[in-house]
C-alpha cells in the first residue's frame, strides 16, 4: 500500500517535491509549538515550562546526532561517500548524542523527572537523525518529495500518539515512551517500502571512511551545536534565575521566531544543489545571484514577520496557550528580530558548506556562542525575560556580522583567483 506513496510521474516530481518540502518544514517547525500547546492544555503552565526545556536541551544534541551532514551530503554530487557510509556514520553519531545527553544531565544535576523527559526527547531525536540521513539521500537522487512525504507522515504520526497518551494517562513519561515507539516503526517501514524505488543500502563500517567523513562535517557539527546552544543560553539562565512558569512564558514568545527560519528552508532546499554546481563550475555570477535572491527574500519576510508579531502577536498567543502574554510586547519584538538575524546565519552557514569552508565556521559560532555565555546569565538576572530577549538578539547579531564578513572575503579571494587564472590561459 506504502509503495504507492512514491510512484509519481517524472513531469510531475519538481511540483510533488515542492510540496512536500514545504509540509515537511512546517510540520518540523512547527512540531514543537503544537506539542507545547496540548502539554499547557493537559498539564498546566508549570508541566510545560518542563517539557520546552527538555525538548530545546534535545534539539540541541540532535545536532550531535545530525552532525551537520544533511546539507554536506545533498550536495555530494560526486559520490565521495556511498550511503552505506552515512548510513554507519550516523549509528555512531547517535551513539554520541545520547552519551553526551546522559553527561548533559549529570553535570546540569537535574531531577528524576527532567532528566528522564529529557532524556526520552533525545531518544525521540534518533528517529529525527535516521530520518534526517535518508533524506539527504532521497534528495540527491532527485526525489525530494520521498523525503519530505516520509518526515511529514513521522511526524504527524508520533504527535498523535504523544497527544493522544497524554490526555488518557497525564503522564509526560509515558507521552515521550509512546511517541518514540511509534516515530521509529513508522519511519522504519517507510524507508523499508521505497527499497522498489531506490535502491537502499546497509551500513558498512569502512572505519576510515566514516573518519574522513566525520572529520570534514566536524566543523559542521560542532557549528550547529553552538547555534542551537546560542538559542538556548537565555532558557539555561532562565532555568538558573527565574521559574518554570517564566520559562514557559518565555518559550511561548519564542514560538514566532520560527517563521523566517521556515521560509528559509522553503528557499534553501530546492535551490542546494543548483549552488552547489554554480560554485563548483566556477559560476560565481550565478552563485551570488542565487544567494542574493534568497538573501533579500528572507529580508522582505524577516520585516513582515517583525511588524505583524509585533503588532498583534502577544494578542494571539495568548489566546492559543490560554495565558496573558500582552505585558511581553517588548520582549516579543526583540526575540522576532534575533530570530531574523538567525535565519540570516543559517543562510550564511549553507552558503560557506557549498563553498566547503566549512572549516572556517568554528572561527565565527566559537565569538558567538562565547558571546552568549558571557552576556546570557548577567541580562538574565537583571532583566528577567527581557534580558532574555537582549542575550538571544546580541549573539544572533554577532554570528551574523562574523559569518558575513567571512562569505565576502572568500568570494573576492575566488573572483580574483578565478580572473588570474584566466589571464594565465
Amino acid at each position: 500500500m506504502t509503495n504507492k506513496l512514491w510512484l509519481v510521474k517524472k513531469e510531475d516530481i519538481e511540483k510533488q517535491s515542492f510540496f512536500w518540502n514545504i509540509m515537511s518544514s512546517v510540520l518540523n517547525s512547527v512540531v514543537s509549538v503544537l506539542l507545547l500547546w496540548f502539554v499547557t492544555r493537559i498539564n498546566g503552565v508549570s508541566d510545560a515550562g518542563l517539557f520546552s526545556l527538555g525538548f530545546s536541551t534535545s534539539q540541541m544534541m540532535l545536532t550531535l546526532g545530525n552532525y551537520g551532514m544533511r546539507n554536506y551530503q545533498a550536495t555530494d554530487i560526486k559520490n565521495k561517500y556511498s550511503m552505506s557510509v552515512y548510513i554507519a556514520s550516523r549509528v555512531i553519531t547517535n551513539l554520541v548524542m545520547m552519551i553526551s545527553a546522559f553527561g548533559f544531565i549529570f553535570i546540569e544535576g537535574y531531577n528524576i523527572e527532567k532528566a528522564a523527559i529529557t532524556l526520552l526527547l533525545c531518544l525521540l531525536r534518533v528517529t529525527d537523525a535516521f530520518d534526517d540521513v535518508y533524506g539527504g539521500y532521497y534528495q540527491k537522487l532527485g526525489r525530494l518529495d520521498i523525503s519530505g512525504k516520509i518526515m511529514s507522515l513521522r511526524i504527524m504520526s508520533y504527535v498523535v500518539a504523544f497527544c493522544l497518551t497524554l490526555y488518557f494517562s497525564n503522564n509526560l513519561i509515558w507521552s515521550c515512551i509512546i511517541a518514540i515507539i511509534v516515530s521509529g516503526i513508522i519511519l522504519g517501514d517507510l524507508v523499508n517500502s521505497t527499497k522498489e524505488i531506490v535502491p537502499l543500502e546497509k551500513a558498512y563500517y569502512d572505519i576510515k571512511k566514516i573518519g574522513y567523513l566525520l572529520k570534514e562535517c566536524f566543523p559542521l557539527c560542532i557549528s550547529a551545536f553552538l547555534l542551537i546552544y546560542m538559542g538556548n543560553a537565555p532558557k539555561y539562565a532562565i532555568d538558573f534565575y527565574l521559574s518554570s512558569n517564566e520559562q514557559a512564558y518565555y518559550t511561548y514568545l519564542f514560538m514566532p521566531c520560527f517563521v523566517t527560519n521556515l521560509f528559509v528552508g522553503f528557499a534553501l532546499q530546492p535551490l542546494l544543489v543548483r549552488l552547489s554546481k554554480a560554485w563548483i563550475y566556477n559560476d560565481y555570477r550565478k552563485f551570488i545571484k542565487l544567494c542574493g535572491l534568497i538573501s533579500v527574500s528572507a529580508l522582505l519576510m524577516a520585516v513582515i514577520v517583525v511588524i505583524v508579531g509585533g503588532a498583534v502577536g502577544c494578542q494571539i498567543l495568548s489566546i492559543v496557550f490560554g495565558v496573558d502574554l500582552n505585558g511581553f510586547k517588548e520582549v516579543l519584538i526583540i526575540l522576532l528580530i534575533g530570530g531574523a538575524f538567525f535565519a540570516f546565519s543559517v543562510i550564511e552557514q549553507v552558503i560557506l558548506t557549498v563553498m566547503r569552508k566549512q572549516t572556517y565556521l568554528l572561527i565565527c559560532f566559537l565569538i558567538a556562542s562565547f558571546t552568549a555565555f558571557l552576556t546570557s546569565n548577567p541580562l538574565v538576572h537583571k532583566w528577567g525575560l527581557l534580558g532574555a530577549g537582549y542575550a538571544y538578539v546580541i549573539c544572533a547579531g554577532v554570528l551574523f556580522g562574523v559569518l558575513a564578513i567571512m562569505i565576502l572575503v572568500f568570494i573576492i579571494v575566488e573572483t580574483k583567483k578565478l580572473k588570474t587564472n584566466r589571464k594565465q590561459v
